[in-house]
């Protein structure tokens, strides 16, 4: 059993990039608060429990008419009650976390009030708003991250989000800004 939903809100183009934190964000708070379980936001839209994907978020842009602001579709995913995960997949389920997962219905309602409550402040004050919630919940900040992307491989050290939502990378003397990418916890694994 899961929750698997999509919402579809309009923000304007400059807060784009602060949707998928928002998103996540409101993803953790409903499941803090249905269930008592936190999980972990690792950028750009994972929730972990441990090392397991416990739900995932999802965002795309899709064309709006004029005047009405940009539309996103923001997917969710959310292990409820899952009792065996593929080979070569670390998921995670709430029902192994806590001793009853809300039904998909209450969780489904906690993150409509959670999602409305982050894009009005998105939309208010930009990531400025939602950056340090981000902060207190992030898995592998300060900690060394791989970095997979279109435009090649990045390893460094996690350092927090900027105003666009991208994810600060210190490599070296310098700081790379990451748009978009798989990240990954720790130094990459060396198949022997």
């Amino acid at each position: 059993m899961a929750l698997l939903c999509s919402v579809l809100v309009r923000v304007v183009p400059s807060r784009l990039g602060g949707v998928p934190i928002a998103a996540g964000l409101a993803a953790r708070a409903a499941i803090a608060a249905s269930s008592g379980y936190s999980p972990r936001l690792k950028w750009p839209n994972d929730l972990l429990a441990g090392p397991g994907k416990l739900a995932g978020v999802l965002c795309e842009v899709e064309p709006a008419a004029p005047g009405t602001g940009t539309a996103v579709v923001i997917g969710l995913g959310v292990n409820l009650r899952v009792e065996a995960f593929p080979a070569l997949v670390t998921g995670a389920s709430l029902h192994v976390l806590v001793a009853e997962p809300p039904a998909p219905a209450v969780l489904f309602a906690g993150y409509l009030g959670e999602l409305a409550q982050r894009l009005d402040a998105l939309q208010a004050a930009g990531m400025a708003a939602l950056r340090e919630e981000w902060l207190e919940h992030a898995a592998g900040i300060g900690e060394t991250v791989t970095v997979h992307s279109a435009a090649g491989d990045v390893i460094g050290i996690a350092k927090g989000i900027d105003e666009d939502g991208a994810l600060l990378v210190t490599v070296g003397d310098g700081v790379v800004r990451v748009l978009a990418g798989d990240v990954h916890v720790g130094l990459p694994q060396v198949s022997s």
